[in-house]
């Protein structure tokens, strides 16, 4: 049985430990995507498990085989965007990729191969998501990679309702504009400029973190409970 004075030796050590080393999570002391720079541990981790979550995010060979079943099949279609900017930029990215396209107000008449369009999309969709962002805002000028992107990612969105009102017969190139957006576009665009670190490769921190963060979790609550115990509050079953 601890004595009144032990609980609350053992509360002010696992306390004060617990916040100093809280301020030293928040202090920039850790590497950031930055070569060179640096940020603070919550940043860090944030970035580390990012990092982690990219490398199974990557369906881009899988999509790209999606795509050489609809080659030859042809699309032409109205398409319909938010606003006459993002309109232009979706006529920009698609004409500079070899597809008739041209812009009215906030409507795009686009038409050419389907199987090729996805392969375009799903090129710059692999540039954008090994980080490589010049090489897709070379392309578009004065674009920059990210709006790019979008805009592919608002056209296969308007094909995609086109293709909605063909029922059964558009059903498939449907399915292909969905998946295009969800496993190929949408992960590029959210994990660019991020790191691609392989889990087997990066075991040791992601262990350490995950035990760290029980065990520094228990230590603040038993540093809590001596606390309590010391004042005379006490648990009872």
């Amino acid at each position: 049985m601890l004595t009144t004075k032990q609980y609350r030796t053992r509360s002010i050590f696992l306390l004060s430990t617990f916040f100093i080393i809280l301020v030293l999570i928040f202090m920039p002391l850790y590497p950031d995507l930055r070569p060179g720079s640096k940020t603070d541990g919550l940043t860090f981790m944030d970035n580390f498990f990012n990092s982690l979550s990219k490398d199974s995010a990557y369906f881009v060979p899988q999509e790209r085989e999606k795509a050489k079943t609809f080659t030859g099949k042809t699309f032409d279609a109205d398409l319909k965007y938010k606003s006459p900017v993002l309109a232009q930029q979706a006529a920009q990215v698609l004409s500079a990729n070899g597809f008739s396209a041209t812009a009215e107000d906030v409507n795009v008449k686009a038409s050419g191969d389907f199987g090729q369009l996805l392969d375009a999309a799903l090129n710059d969709a692999d540039f954008m998501y090994q980080n490589q962002g010049d090489a897709i805002s070379g392309k578009y000028p004065p674009l920059d990679e990210r709006s790019a992107v979008y805009a592919w990612h608002n056209t296969m969105s308007a094909l995609g309702k086109v293709f909605e009102r063909g029922g059964s017969e558009t059903a498939a190139m449907l399915n292909a504009t969905q998946s295009m957006n969800s496993k190929a576009l949408e992960p590029s665009y959210n994990y660019y400029q991020v790191e691609r670190k392989p889990v087997r490769q990066n075991l040791p921190l992601l262990i350490f973190a995950l035990v760290f963060y029980v065990v520094y979790t228990c230590w603040y609550g038993f540093g809590i409970l001596y606390l309590f115990e010391s004042m005379g509050v006490k648990l009872d079953h």
